[in-house]
């Protein structure tokens, strides 16, 4: 028969107090029990551990060798134990995100920080992708969860809007409109447009698109970017108007550039986040709740 960790949890007691009616208590069992258990160590060991006398009781010297090691290796069991039990509640763990600008210019560094802040032993794996390369690895289980643009409509697939945001346009800071309080998106017709590249910003364009196209034009896009700092910086450079999302373009917005409000366009931008509803990571519940509160 091997040696259990109540063996050592019994003799690292009495090592400890070198008083056998003191370790019982300690332990909360009887004395001869515990008698029992530690002659049964000693047994098993083929050695004398305890030295024991009507006066005291002292440590041979194979129980010397014998205590730091039977410290560590319950040091260890409370520590697997301990991970095991976390692991499973969703508090250590690994999880992946992907976001694309909106989120990370929106709502999703709020919710960054408050998961971290009550979730400090979670690994946070991030990535951005453009939202239709972010419904493909959702799909395909590539990542734990994507912020994209929504809705996100597919079996299997649970969805929750995290930020709902109204279109506004980005001016450069000299442009014959800065100075209005809104702008009506029909005073764009005649504008060079800068946009986030089509095979990135596809979901958002046609939005766009089709906002412009109900109040009678097709923006003339002169310029493309693939990301925010792209777009933002070729309106500081006089090269076009753009239209954002008003919540990030007015937490994002760089020097040389003025946002302002549409005053005839009602769309709203959703952030969404998908996960697959089959992943039953404790992790990605725990995150899940903490959308929520946002």
């Amino acid at each position: 028969m091997g040696i259990e960790l109540r063996h050592l949890a019994a003799f690292v007691a009495v090592a400890e107090s070198l008083h056998f009616r003191r370790a019982a208590e300690r332990l909360h069992v009887a004395q001869p029990a515990l008698s029992r258990t530690i002659a049964q160590l000693e047994a098993r060991l083929g050695a004398r551990l305890v030295e024991r006398s009507t006066r005291n009781v002292r440590l041979t010297e194979a129980g010397r060798v014998l205590l730091p090691e039977a410290r560590a290796t319950l040091a260890a069991a409370d520590r697997a134990v301990h991970r095991t039990r976390a692991v499973s509640e969703g508090t250590v763990g690994h999880l992946s995100v992907t976001y694309m600008d909106f989120a990370i210019n929106g709502p999703l560094p709020a919710i960054l920080a408050r998961f971290r802040a009550t979730h400090p032993d979670v690994e946070i794996t991030l990535r951005h992708l453009w939202t239709e390369r972010q419904r493909e690895a959702v799909l395909a289980g590539e990542v734990d969860i994507g912020f994209l643009i929504g809705p996100f409509d597919a079996p299997g697939v649970r969805s929750v809007v995290v930020r709902r945001e109204r279109l506004c346009v980005v001016l450069p800071a000299a442009h014959r409109l800065a100075a209005a309080e809104r702008v009506p998106l029909g005073h764009l017709r005649d504008e060079p447009f800068v946009l986030g590249n089509l095979e990135a910003w596809a979901p958002f364009r046609r939005l766009v698109d089709d906002a412009c196209r109900a109040v009678g034009f097709t923006p003339r896009v002169v310029q493309e970017a693939y990301n925010s700092d792209g777009i933002f910086g070729l309106v500081a450079a006089g090269l076009g108007v753009t239209v954002y999302v008003d919540g990030g373009a007015r937490r994002y917005r760089p020097a040389d550039v003025v946002v302002r409000p549409l005053a005839d366009v009602g769309v709203e931008v959703a952030t969404t986040a998908a996960w697959r509803a089959d992943n039953r990571s404790p992790v990605l519940a725990r995150f899940v709740e903490a959308l929520s509160a946002d």
